[in-house]
């Protein structure tokens, strides 16, 4: 018995639309799910995994806004304000 012509093209139908179906849903879901390419988006990455290896106890200091440039002190060094609040460097 052979089908006839209609029966196979409904049923070709349904199959090329669970295809185009699984294919629009698989590229939904890619998208959502995709990883961002932007540079802030991998200093973002990068800080979160220093977070989770820093020790529990020490406080996390805030991140700098970006274009911010924060000198580092040398170690040993003290910073005292006089009444004229002119920075000058402590003697001994």
């Amino acid at each position: 018995m052979i089908a006839s012509s209609s029966v196979v093209l409904s049923n070709l139908a349904y199959l090329i639309g669970a295809v185009v179906f699984a294919v629009l849903g698989g590229l939904a879901v890619w998208w959502r799910h995709r990883t961002p390419k932007s540079v802030q988006a991998n200093i973002s990455s990068f800080n979160r995994g220093l977070r989770a290896l820093a020790p529990e106890g020490e406080e996390a200091r805030p991140l700098p806004e970006p274009g911010v440039r924060i000198e580092p002190r040398p170690s040993g060094v003290r910073t005292v304000r006089t009444t004229d609040d002119e920075p000058r460097r402590a003697q001994g």
